[in-house]
């Protein structure tokens, strides 16, 4: 493999930034988030070939000599968006048996109950409310933490170090390290409670299964939780306050699932596709040259996939600038493809069509209580979302 440098020849234009590329194609020369010089690719049939293509590595964006990343691995080593196959095959693989349809869907009842009781706590403190306060922060974060079996009284704890270990910028690296120690300290502590004593959680599972055979170490399992924590998180968080703010923004929207509760679990998917929380995925390294879509792409380059315009391909999405809440063939990006597609989605799904189905059913007249352009959004970090969603009724 050729040694990446990431760095711009001599009298090249300057590349435009990552984030500033909307226009589905094959691939583009862009500035990533680290400063360094790589490609983004935007039109969906070479997004998911890059997805799924052994030549785009996710664990050599961390070799010594890669172009920088805008963040450095979490937890003592990588986790499972930072491995290859056969390495990742083989844990995600245990996750997959442990993190299953069966266990969301015997999730769905205590997800409704978390959704109505702070929609209950919302409405008694009476409007305006702040909804990423109220609801898109504390559900996901509730959700993960019973499936890991996180103590409610840590629970704050744990998104302030979430939050901290994925931001781009806003923290110094002595925070970072100290979110990341803390992290995962108490996992490495949970796992060893789990192993004197079991409960019903998805590590005690887990734990079960390296019992069995499995060939998960206690180390691969505290990574495990980390990556859960982390995903579970973070993007469910902000793709549900971007999800209600696109609604909310064009009230049309928001009442049109009023009339028809039916249309949510489309309109989920629609909203995904049109504004996910995560609009780049984390980035490989071309291991060869190779081409994409014509477009030569030199060993050692950094590639990324927006999922964002990919989402707006024409070829894969007729009248892709509409969000239509009806349209049922849509195989967006927004949750990967391939191999690191990603391993939360159903319960991700799940969460947002309760909580969006529960807001239409209460708060019929649900409506932004500033502006849209008034909403001050997330900047500093991987997900993108609004920092408060302050709401009236």
């Amino acid at each position: 493999m050729n040694e990446p440098t990431g760095r711009e020849e001599a009298g090249d234009r300057p590349p435009p930034s990552i984030n500033d590329i909307r226009t589905p194609g094959p691939a583009a020369r862009v500035r990533m988030l680290s400063g360094d010089v790589g490609y983004v690719v935007t039109r969906a049939a070479e997004a998911q070939h890059v997805l799924c293509d052994p030549a785009f590595s996710s664990a050599a964006t961390f070799l010594p000599r890669a172009p920088a990343q805008p963040r450095e691995p979490v937890g003592s080593s990588r986790v499972l968006f930072e491995m290859d196959p056969p390495e990742h095959t083989r844990l995600r693989r245990a996750v997959a048996q442990a993190f299953n349809r069966r266990r969301v869907e015997a999730m769905r009842a205590g997800i409704a109950q978390v959704v109505d009781g702070l929609l209950d706590e919302m409405a008694a403190g009476g409007p305006p409310a702040d909804l990423v306060h109220a609801l898109c922060a504390p559900l996901p974060l509730t959700d993960i933490c019973e499936l890991l079996g996180v103590r409610r009284e840590d629970r704050d704890s744990f998104r302030g170090w979430a939050e901290t270990i994925m931001a781009l910028r806003g923290h110094s690296p002595e925070e970072i390290d100290r979110a990341r120690a803390a992290i995962q300290r108490y996992f490495v502590d949970l796992v060893a409670a789990r192993r004197a004593e079991p409960a019903g959680d998805l590590v005690s599972e887990l734990l079960t299964m390296s019992d069995r055979g499995e060939r998960i170490s206690e180390a691969e399992l505290v990574r495990l939780a980390i990556t859960l924590l982390i995903a579970g998180h973070g993007p469910t968080m902000n793709q549900l306050a971007r999800c209600v703010y696109a609604l909310l923004a064009r009230p049309e929207l928001y009442a049109a699932l009023h009339r028809d509760p039916d249309l949510v679990a489309p309109a989920v998917e629609e909203l995904l596709r049109t504004v996910p929380s995560v609009p780049v995925g984390t980035p490989r390294l071309a291991l060869r040259d190779v081409e994409i879509g014509g477009v030569p792409i030199p060993a050692g380059s950094t590639v990324a996939v927006s999922a964002l315009a990919a989402n707006h391909d024409p070829a894969l999405f007729p009248d892709p600038e509409m969000t239509d809440l009806g349209r049922t063939d849509n195989k967006h990006l927004t949750f990967g493809h391939g191999p690191h597609f990603c391993i939360g989605a159903q319960l991700a799904r799940t969460e947002m069509r309760t909580a969006l189905a529960a807001l239409v059913r209460r708060f019929a007249d649900l409506r932004l209580a500033v502006p849209p352009e008034a909403v001050q959004w997330r900047a500093d970090s991987l997900f993108h979302g609004p920092l408060e969603l302050p709401v009236t009724w």
